[in-house]
């Protein structure tokens, strides 16, 4: 829906939908960090500023469906193409269920006390990931941090930089006027 929509916004928005349902992908392989951080980030940052410069632009819709049609066969070239790669990079038995028998003496309540004893000890994924970032990835992630600090710093002294003619307020001249200065009556002579 997000291709196929007529209306940009309605493409934003079912985009929105999309980083909905995989926030809820993620839930389900139990990445619950990577969830949140999916739905704050995306959804409540970047598909907000998209939202609005979409909405800001005025875009000719009637040459857009021109294009979606012209372009058709090319994209359902490439999606058969991923769609191959993706059935030969994934390996045959990966969503195979493992199953332990009986036959090695171990029956299913004892499989799920062995269970219950590792998920106790082991960390949740937010730890797990804070624990890698800050120990194994450290120089990364400060690096990161300081591209981003340079980045921020850096589009907010272009946006402040000061024009030649641009009409500044100055407050202080403003408070410091007379009434008489402000309002100038003049005499004209009536036309007849």
């Amino acid at each position: 829906m997000v291709v196929t929509q007529n209306n940009p916004v309605r493409c934003v928005l079912f985009l929105v939908l999309t980083f909905f349902a995989s926030a809820g992908l993620w839930l389900l392989a139990e990445a619950e960090f990577l969830a949140w951080i999916l739905i704050l980030v995306y959804v409540g940052a970047v598909m907000t500023l998209f939202l609005f410069v979409v909405m800001m632009l005025n875009i000719d819709i009637e040459s857009l469906k021109g294009h979606f049609m012209r372009y058709l066969p090319i994209g359902l070239i490439l999606v058969a193409l991923l769609t191959g790669l993706q059935m030969v990079a994934i390996p045959v038995d990966t969503f195979k269920a493992q199953t332990v028998g009986q036959s090695n003496g171990i029956t299913h309540s004892q499989l799920l006390v062995q269970e219950q004893a590792t998920t106790q000890v082991s960390m949740s994924n937010t730890e797990a990931l804070g624990s890698v970032l800050y120990t194994d990835y450290l120089l990364a992630f400060e690096l990161a941090a300081v591209i981003l600090l340079v980045a921020i710093v850096s589009a907010i002294t272009l946006v402040h930089r000061g024009t030649v003619r641009s009409k500044r307020q100055d407050v202080v001249k403003q408070m410091m006027t007379r009434p008489q200065d402000r309002v100038q009556l003049v005499n004209m002579k009536s036309e007849k």
